[in-house]
């Protein structure tokens, strides 16, 4: 069963990157699908991260975490990419946003999402155990060094969850300066589950099977452009699962330097981690069996470290960013 053409599963933003820099948070959300991630042990250097970016050849690249602000050298990474032409992007929570940082730290950068779930920041608080102070200066500044900004906010059961709170977060939004928001379902979260498209009677491209007729439509609500982003049988048992789906595997770039086909989960790597051991216990049976030699063995070893490594290689910084 293949996803809607325009699905980010269905090969939609195939010229996006999404980068791993960290998994540290200052934030508490309980949704958080981090929470369950895989968090590799090595930590490669922001060198090798910038140039790992620079060699998928994509032309966005959106820099994530955990909290990417809190990278203590993501003002080079922007700028190594930065001088490479790409377009950089940076999804915070927004808490140790102020104009200082922004102008130290982010410029170069094309865009940024900052997270906030309720009109009200004290509200907001209360959800990402997070404070924003100063939000309108802040997104002041950002336009000062050319950035877009957009605000991220999940709709959450007691927060933004009816047409009335929807259009008073759009008056909040416009009320800071913000360019556009995203309004998008919760994954993994039953209990606190807002259904946009019951919420919205059906507008805006909203609908029941989102794998099938797309997950994400834009609209132009109140002078304010909206995207909303709904979540397939894939990412919430609130809707139907596909029966064997065919999925465009988008690459992440983690914070070791590797990448990997999707976000990983801990579960996944158990599994990987497992075939790589019962490939090792084969690769020793074939020696005791007398199928290949102790030599051979070890050369093929050799290899598969070799290529493990091999993705964690850099190339040269460019000349403008000297660190």
């Amino acid at each position: 069963m293949q996803p809607n053409k325009n699905n980010f599963c269905g090969g939609n933003f195939q010229d996006w990157l999404e980068v791993n820099l960290t998994d540290k948070c200052n934030g508490k959300c309980l949704w958080c699908i981090e929470k369950n991630g895989y968090h590799p042990i090595e930590r490669a250097k922001w060198r090798v991260i910038a140039e790992q970016a620079l060699k998928s050849g994509k032309t966005n690249i959106i820099l994530l975490g955990g909290e990417p602000t809190l990278y203590k050298d993501i003002s080079k990474i922007i700028c190594v990419l930065n001088s490479a032409h790409r377009k950089v992007w940076v999804t915070t929570n927004g808490g140790l946003l102020s104009p200082d940082y922004v102008i130290n730290t982010l410029t170069g950068i094309t865009g940024i999402n900052i997270s906030i779930h309720d009109s009200d920041l004290e509200r907001n608080r209360t959800i990402t155990g997070v404070s924003i102070n100063g939000l309108k200066d802040v997104i002041t500044a950002l336009h000062e060094i050319g950035a877009d900004v957009r605000l991220n906010c999940n709709c959450i059961l007691g927060h933004v969850d009816s047409a009335k709170t929807i259009e008073q977060y759009i008056i909040f939004a416009k009320s800071v300066g913000a360019d556009k928001i995203r309004f998008a379902e919760l994954k993994q979260d039953e209990e606190k589950f807002v259904d946009l498209a019951k919420v919205l009677n059906y507008k805006y491209g909203l609908n029941d099977d989102p794998f099938t007729f797309g997950c994400h439509s834009d609209a132009v609500i109140n002078e304010m452009p909206v995207n909303f982003r709904q979540m397939c049988g894939l990412q919430t048992p609130r809707r139907p699962k596909p029966k064997e789906p065919e999925l465009y595997a988008k690459q992440v770039l983690y914070y070791d330097g590797k990448f990997y086909d999707g976000w990983q989960t801990v579960q996944q790597k158990r599994e990987v981690k497992e075939m790589t051991n019962k490939e090792l216990k084969k690769l020793l049976q074939d020696v005791a069996d007398g199928k290949i030699t102790p030599q051979e063995a070890a050369i093929q070893i050799q290899q598969e470290q070799k290529e493990q490594k091999k993705q964690a290689t850099t190339s040269e910084t460019p000349s403008d960013c000297r660190y």
